[in-house]
């Protein structure tokens, strides 16, 4: 929880820099942060993808293909929530939310060092993911402009797929959906009676995110022969709510 830490921090001092001016309502024709609200999202998600597999057949004298790949994406999503500000100027909510990846695939490969027609490939697929996170933050006045910096943390689910395929014709495949963690740090502007516009950053980990089983590659059979995904990834993004 290192990165929460850090995140936690860093707001704290950007908080005292600028100063805790409380809000004032006068400045702002939505006063108070404390109501139901439902808008869009859209940004850029940046995955992290890593690769362990092995097989007696693999191409790769070892009889394994481990490998990782880096790939971003951009997402458009939707989100809706509830939050309530206390007198305390302290604002806390819940919030649920779900966007679709637009680049979906990454190929992961492994070839043999002397024929590079001979190969072990992976495609893995994330179409969607969607999240549960609680929000806590501080209503902030700022040169006349109602603020809410606020932190993030909750669960996140992904459907991933895996598919394994080689020159041989050897075929196999798997979807799931998996739960993983997420922390993240925002700001929030209300810039009218109704509407508000954020930006976040989150960092999202699902660990173990997906395990195809391999039983057999060039018809050696193997009970052990499997791959197995690591998926984490950094997101930023711009959102705007209606409040209701």
């Amino acid at each position: 929880m290192n990165k929460l830490s850090i995140i936690a921090k860093s707001m704290m001092i950007t908080m005292s820099m600028i100063g805790i001016a409380y809000a004032d309502d006068s400045y702002s024709l939505l006063n108070s942060w404390t109501g139901f609200y439902a808008g869009m999202d859209a940004g850029f998600a940046f995955n992290n993808v890593q690769l362990k597999s092995q097989q007696l057949g693999f191409t790769n004298p070892s009889e394994t293909c481990n490998t990782s790949s880096d790939f971003s994406t951009f997402f458009p999503g939707i989100q809706l929530g509830y939050m309530y500000q206390f007198p305390n100027y302290f604002v806390s909510g819940i919030e649920a939310d779900a966007t679709f990846n637009t680049n979906q695939k990454d190929t992961l490969s492994c070839n043999s060092n002397f024929n590079h027609n001979v190969y072990d490939r992976f495609t893995f697929k994330n179409r969607m993911q969607s999240s549960i996170k609680g929000r806590v933050g501080r209503a902030v006045n700022w040169n006349k402009k109602i603020l809410l910096p606020y932190l993030t943390a909750g669960a996140s689910f992904v459907n991933v797929g895996l598919t394994y395929q080689n020159e041989g014709g050897d075929y196999y495949f798997k979807n799931t959906t998996q739960a993983g963690w997420l922390i993240g740090a925002g700001i929030e502007w209300a810039f009218g009676k109704n509407w508000s516009l954020r930006a976040e950053y989150g960092y999202i980990d699902y660990g173990n995110t997906i395990k195809l089983k391999i039983p057999s590659v060039y018809k050696l059979v193997d009970p052990n022969g499997n791959a197995r995904v690591d998926l984490s990834y950094n997101t930023v993004l711009i959102a705007i709510n209606y409040w209701v």
